[in-house]
């Protein structure tokens, strides 16, 4: 089904499908009965500007009600509720204007017009139960509609459908076909998002084309890293490590090791809070967020008899509104000491 947008300028909501032998009663009487009656506050107010875009415009909503229809216009039948359910301010131009309830149960709609006539349906025909109101060039003004029922205090279920398109109607609307996206699960079987995060991990090492050199007595290595990521770390296969932080794929830095070490120091000094995550040779992740607790939000990472090969870093950031930049130092030391990041 394609939107055809041209049909509703100056339209604010519209109401469903014309159906032959639609059995809409409209009489002098009744909206006699309407103007001495004139309804309180409905449930639901629909005031868009004129031109609303979407059509057709769905409400989703429960029919029904425990007062007699015929109180609301003696030649109405069915159950509604004392006050309007819907009321629409109508600002628009069209040659129609048209609604429609889609159900799986027996509801009946009553539309009141701005000169105070009241339309009532049950049946769209006599093989569909649920009820259609057509007005031709209808006036501007507020219109105010109740969805009732068939059967006292039965509660049906749906959706009020408004439209000015002649293709959409009551017996031939099909939800699914408004929005053709499939369905989807909301979150990823377990088995599914570690076989993502393994082939994240995968796609992570192919990345690194390159790493710096280090060894006893060199260094430290620096890099300016910018972290941008917005990858929760965990989405990276990074074994039974509780990394955090949000990072891309691709690591921020690569170093080789070779030689001996009692230890390699690895830090971030950002200009707000950060992580840092290093995957060793073996595939072992180690990850700090801070150095010092709330004393100091930069990270530090010891990595004890390290082995000789190549080490990944990745740099996350915690607030995903915004990027943190600082500088990375790698050096075979404990003893690193980033500078002093506290909360602002």
């Amino acid at each position: 089904m394609t939107r055809d947008r041209s049909l509703i300028r100056g339209i604010t909501v519209m109401v469903a499908i014309a159906v032959v032998s639609l059995a809409v009663v409209a009489t002098a009487g009744s909206a006699a009965v309407a103007a001495q009656q004139a309804p309180a506050t409905a449930f639901i107010t629909i005031n868009p500007e004129a031109g609303f875009p979407l059509d057709p415009f769905i409400i989703s909503l429960q029919a029904g009600g425990p007062v007699n229809a015929s109180t609301v216009a003696k030649e109405c039948k069915g159950f509604v509720t004392k006050n309007p359910t819907v009321s629409v301010d109508y600002g628009g131009k069209a040659d129609i204007l048209k609604v429609f309830f889609y159900s799986d149960g027996d509801p009946v709609l009553i539309v009141q017009t701005p000169d105070g006539k009241v339309l009532c349906n049950d049946n769209t025909n006599a093989a569909l139960l649920d009820p259609t109101v057509t007005l031709t060039k209808p006036a501007q003004g507020r219109y105010n509609i109740w969805l009732g029922s068939a059967l006292a205090r039965d509660l049906i279920p749906g959706f009020l459908v408004f439209t000015g398109r002649g293709d959409v109607s009551a017996g031939g609307l099909t939800l699914q076909n408004l929005v053709t996206r499939p369905a989807r699960p909301e979150t990823l079987p377990l088995s599914n998002r570690l076989t993502s995060a393994a082939d994240r991990l995968k796609d992570a090492i192919a990345a690194v084309k390159s790493a710096e050199k280090l060894g006893p007595g060199s260094g430290p290595l620096t890099s300016q890293v910018k972290a941008e990521g917005d990858l929760p770390a965990p989405e990276v296969a990074t074994g039974g490590s509780l990394c955090g932080g949000l990072i891309t794929v691709a690591p921020s830095y690569a170093f080789e090791w070779s030689g001996q070490a009692k230890a390699l120091g690895v830090m971030f000094e950002g200009d707000s809070d950060a992580t840092v995550i290093v995957r060793t040779p073996d595939g072992k992740f180690v990850c700090a967020d801070d150095a010092a607790g709330s004393a100091n939000l930069n990270p530090l990472v010891v990595l004890a008899g390290p082995t000789a090969g190549r080490y990944l870093v990745w740099v996350g950031r915690v607030d995903p509104a915004k990027p943190v930049t600082g500088k990375l130092t790698v050096a075979s030391t404990a003893d690193l000491k980033p500078a002093i990041l506290k909360q602002r």
